[in-house]
């Protein structure tokens, strides 16, 4: 019975990306994934306390819809692999 439900967390649907970029840049970094849209203004508070740049801006989106994967059920787990191949170091 350990780690009971630890699996279906890590199955849940990380639906809210946090996204980042420069003032000076038209390209968005990605840097953190949630389940809900709680923990994403959390983080983003956090960061924003800690902050390293002046000029680094986040943005909050939320995964809704993906034309090409509409009739599967899995389809946000497309999604979230495009994000994680697309993400700029």
């Amino acid at each position: 019975m350990f780690g009971f439900g630890k699996k279906e967390k890590e199955n849940q649907l990380r639906k809210y990306i946090v996204m980042g970029k420069f003032k000076f840049s038209d390209r968005y970094i990605l840097e953190k994934q949630f389940i809900n849209k709680h923990s994403a203004d959390d983080y983003v508070n956090i960061m924003k306390e800690n902050s390293e740049y002046n000029d680094y801006e986040y943005f909050l989106f939320e995964q809704s819809k993906d034309y090409n994967y509409e009739e599967k059920n899995d389809w946000w787990y497309y999604i979230l692999r495009w994000c994680l191949l697309r993400r700029v170091k």
